[in-house]
């Protein structure tokens, strides 16, 4: 797996500037999912995009829904093929 694939969400949900990034981890031939919460924002001179972790109280259910919604991908990609 190159470094580039190795770094790049399986999939991402997003709302605005709020996102949930999940990413796919191998380990001793089991798969295992992570969900990464982050709000983009630009530093002072408008062009430079910055990430946090940080979520004021109005972005609060905006994360809790794009987590809900992680979860539900995670499980569907962790239920047997048909």
């Amino acid at each position: 797996m190159s470094e580039e694939t190795k770094n790049r969400p399986a999939k991402q949900f997003r709302c605005g500037a709020v996102s949930v990034s999940v990413f796919k981890r191998e380990h001793n031939g089991e798969i295992f999912y992570n969900a990464t919460p982050s709000r983009a924002y630009t530093k002072d001179d408008g062009k430079t995009w910055q990430y946090s972790d940080s979520f004021n109280r109005d972005e609060l259910p905006l994360v809790a829904s794009l987590l809900n919604q992680a979860f539900s991908w995670i499980v569907a990609q962790s239920a047997p093929k048909q």
